[in-house]
């Protein structure tokens, strides 16, 4: 599998705009990109707005180079999770293991980016990174499935359909999970819940049934 690409990964990364990076990942996650201010980043970080603008010219600049980080990071820690074995069954429950990494992370991942996904809708500056995105994710999962095909486990005529589907199981899986009340609790039973629909849905013989609504 190859490395995954994130539209302009080869610009140079200091540790001062991933400072401002993390700085502006959280106050997107707990004000929302409509309430969101360049000045909420320079307050976290104790600097000036200018230094901001600095390091990347533009509120919008700020904001994809943002998304990008966070995206290409969930991408490499998917990656390194699938090195890590070769039956096609282990795979595809390490690749849920790597995407539902924590509860805490996962609520920051989700609240983004369903700000991403509305930005995109108004913003056509901001597709391109979208769309490479799920071109990352659509080519991942299609590669787990291809895999666990050419064994004799997985069952799919279609692998790059099928990878639509994945994506649509676990964003939705996820976007239910955020209107949970008690979501740190939760998120277990989503995570085994997103395995055994996965596996079940690709014929795996070795899924269990159904998971029961308690968890």
């Amino acid at each position: 599998m190859g490395r995954p690409r994130i539209p302009d990964k080869d610009t140079r990364i200091t540790p001062k705009h991933v400072q401002l990076i993390r700085a502006t990942y959280q106050a997107l996650a707990e004000k929302g990109l409509s309430r969101f201010s360049l000045q909420d980043v320079a307050d976290r970080v104790d600097v000036s707005k200018g230094v901001v603008l600095y390091y990347f010219g533009t509120k919008d600049g700020l904001l994809l180079a943002t998304w990008r980080w966070v995206l290409s990071r969930v991408a490499e820690r998917i990656r390194l999770a699938l090195e890590r074995s070769a039956d096609p069954e282990e795979r595809a429950r390490a690749m849920v293991d790597a995407i539902f990494i924590s509860p805490e992370a996962n609520r920051t991942f989700y609240l983004t980016f369903l700000d991403l996904v509305g930005t995109v809708a108004r913003r056509p500056a901001f597709a391109p990174l979208a769309e490479e995105a799920r071109r990352i994710e659509e080519e991942t999962y299609a590669e787990v499935i291809q895999h666990g095909v050419r064994a004799g486990v997985f069952h799919s005529s279609d692998p790059n359909r099928d990878a639509k589907v994945l994506r649509a199981l676990i964003d939705g899986l996820f976007i239910q999970w955020l209107q949970e009340k008690d979501w740190r609790e939760r998120h277990p039973f989503y995570k085994r819940l997103c395995q055994e629909a996965i596996l079940r849905y690709l014929g795996c013989p070795k899924a269990g049934p159904p998971s029961g609504s308690a968890g």
